[in-house]
Parts: structure tokens; sequence; C-alpha cells
């Protein structure tokens, strides 16, 4: 792959997950609404499924089809994405909490 197909093809990834991260924040903010509280154990499979699926790519990619950059990049961006719905939720369910009176110490 020449240098400016490789550029495109990073730009359209990194473009490609920001627009999955974002439609994944949303119907996690759903979820949480819906279903207070539930979210916290749903993330955790999420996170871990996700995880597995890259190890996975990372093992069968040996034929350089992905280079290194592209797929630690991607890691790098749906990491980001996961702890960013975590932080969001979590000030999210903070004030339902506490009008509940259930906060803890």
């Amino acid at each position: 792959m020449s240098t400016p197909d490789a550029g495109h093809s990073e730009v359209s990834t990194t473009l490609a997950l920001d627009m999955v991260g974002r439609a994944y924040l949303a119907l996690a903010l759903l979820y949480e609404t819906a279903h207070p509280g539930e979210f916290g154990d749903v993330q955790q499979k999420i996170r871990s499924f996700v995880e597995d699926n890259f190890r996975i790519i990372q093992e069968t990619s040996r034929n350089e089809s992905l280079t290194t950059g592209t797929v630690d990049g991607a890691i790098h961006l749906v990491n980001s994405v996961l702890v960013e719905v975590e932080n969001k939720i979590a000030t999210m369910i903070r004030p339902t909490r506490h009008m509940r009176g259930q906060t803890k110490p």
C-alpha cells in the first residue's frame, strides 16, 4: 500500500471509529436512562468482547494486511470511547443515587 493510501486508510478508520463511538455513547446513555444502574455490567461485557476481538485481530493479521499502527490506533480509539462512556454514565447515575439516598460514603 502506498503512503498516501495508507494515510487515507488511517483517516477513514479514525472517522469510522469516531462515528461508531458517538453512536455507542448515545445508545449507552439511552440504555442507562431506561435501566438505571444496570449499564456497568453491560459495559464490562462489551469491554471484554472488544478486547477479545482486538486480540484475535492482532494474532491473525500477521500477514501485514493491517499495519500495527492501524490496529494499535483502533484499540486506543475504542478504549477512549469506552472510558468516555463509563465517565458519562457515572456522572449520569450519581444524581439518581443521591436522590434515592443511595450514596456511598
